[in-house]
């Protein structure tokens, strides 16, 4: 397995962490996800911040997560930080019916569309992206919202579409962010 398949693959675990908060949210109230939300974002987004404005933390930090931090990521926030704050707020502003497929979509349809794209993708979309990247998605992300979302299911196809874009044409804001927000409320309005 070569090297950069091999750091995508690792990037790839680490994200699928964040699977915990929608399979928390379905095991306990909104209150308590979103103080698990706050505490986790404490010490990740805090270490984070720390790392962008402490060149001695920044050492550290980097002997620990070392190259799972991308290169547009050097100067900002990681991608782990962007998520924690989008879900936080797709907690806190939407009903459960809608943020808990968006969380689900999030955190899943995004590492199967890394995963195949960086392994399988031939046909380049955007950046790193791939068309086939981007199909995975698709489907994922449908099948994710078909079997969660209360709402009529040709809308959980439509916002499925929807957050595809999103996904691989998010430019201003890290998708981590854009994703679980924009999915939350595309659910929403047809609750």
């Amino acid at each position: 397995m070569d090297y950069k398949v091999n750091l995508e693959w690792r990037r790839d675990l680490f994200h699928m962490a964040s699977v915990a908060i929608p399979l928390g949210y379905l095991l306990f109230p909104k209150e308590v996800v979103l103080w698990g939300i706050v505490l986790a974002s404490v010490v990740y987004v805090g270490s984070d911040l720390l790392r962008l404005f402490h060149k001695g933390f920044a050492r550290f930090f980097y002997k620990i997560v070392g190259d799972l931090v991308k290169r547009r990521e050097r100067k900002n926030l990681i991608g782990s930080s962007y998520f924690l704050i989008g879900a936080f707020f797709c907690v806190l502003l939407f009903p459960k019916e809608a943020a808990l497929p968006a969380l689900f979509v999030a955190s899943l349809s995004d590492v199967a569309a890394s995963f195949i794209g960086s392994r399988w993708g031939k046909h380049p979309l955007r950046g790193s992206r791939t068309i086939e990247g981007s199909l995975c998605f698709f489907f994922s992300a449908s099948f994710l919202i078909l079997i969660s979302y209360p709402g009529p299911k040709v809308w959980g196809v439509l916002v499925a579409f929807f957050s595809t874009l999103i996904e691989a044409f998010s430019l201003w804001v890290d998708d981590n962010l854009s994703l679980p927000l924009g999915t939350a409320f595309l659910l929403w309005i047809f609750l």
